[in-house]
C-alpha cells in the first residue's frame, strides 16, 4: 500500500472516500443517492448518512430536481481545490496510469500527467494528457495505456520523448517542453525535483499540481 493511500485512509473512512472521489473528480456533474449508490459500490443507507453529513459541511451541494434530490461538489468550499488535487493524485488518474506503465518502469525515468486533468479543469470530453520520458518503445507504450481508455472513460493523449531530447527542447526554449515546465502536473513516476535537475538549473520546474 503506497503512504497516500494509507494516509486517505487514516484520514477518511472508505465509503466517505467513496463518495468524495466521485464527487470531487467530477465537479460539473451531480448525482441522485442512487446513481452515487451504484457507482460508489455502497449500500444506500451508509451512504444517504455520508452525503448529509458532507453536505451539513458545505463541502457538497444539495439540490432537488422535480422529486429528485441530487448532490454535486461545491467549488466554492474552501477546501475544494486541496481536497480534489488530494484525490486526483489518489483516487483518480494518476494511480490508474501509474499501474497501466508499471511493466515499463525499467524502461521509463518521468511520467507526468498535464493539460486539463492536471489543472482540475476537465470537462467530460477532455483527455488524459500524459508525457513519458523514457527510451520505452512508442507501441509498446500505446499497448500499455490502451486499457486506460475504458477504465477512465477518456482517451489518453500520449507524449514519448527521450529524457535528453526533452531537455534539449526545454533548454532551447520548445514551447511544448517550458509549458510542461511551468503549468500544473501531476507526477506518475519520478518527482518535481528530478524534472529541474534533468532540463538543468536554469529551467527550474514548477511543483507538481
Amino acid at each position: 500500500m503506497s503512504n497516500d493511500s494509507s494516509l486517505m485512509d487514516l484520514l477518511f473512512p472508505a465509503a466517505r472516500q467513496r463518495v468524495l472521489a466521485v464527487l470531487l473528480l467530477h465537479p460539473q456533474s451531480s448525482f441522485h443517492l442512487r446513481e452515487l449508490a451504484r457507482l460508489t459500490d455502497s449500500h444506500a443507507g451508509t451512504l444517504a448518512r455520508e452525503v448529509d453529513k458532507l453536505a451539513r459541511t458545505g463541502l457538497l451541494l444539495r439540490s432537488e430536481q422535480g422529486n429528485q434530490v441530487r448532490y454535486s461538489a461545491n467549488t466554492r468550499h474552501p477546501l475544494f481545490d486541496d481536497l480534489a488535487a488530494l484525490f486526483r493524485k489518489t483516487h483518480g488518474v494518476v494511480p490508474a496510469v501509474r499501474e497501466a506503465l508499471a511493466p515499463l518502469d525499467a524502461q521509463i525515468r518521468l511520467a507526468l500527467v498535464f493539460g486539463s486533468i492536471a489543472r482540475g479543469t476537465p470537462s467530460p470530453g477532455s483527455d488524459v494528457d500524459l508525457l513519458v520520458l523514457g527510451s520505452v518503445d512508442f507501441m509498446a507504450l500505446a499497448q500499455a495505456v490502451f486499457p486506460l481508455h475504458a477504465a477512465l472513460g477518456r482517451e489518453v493523449n500520449t507524449v514519448l520523448y527521450a529524457p535528453e531530447e526533452f531537455a534539449q527542447r526545454a533548454r532551447s526554449g520548445d514551447a511544448f517542453a517550458r509549458d510542461i515546465l511551468a503549468k500544473p502536473k501531476l507526477l506518475v513516476k519520478g518527482g518535481a525535483d528530478e524534472l529541474a535537475e534533468l532540463v538543468d538549473d536554469r529551467a527550474a520546474a514548477a511543483p507538481p499540481g
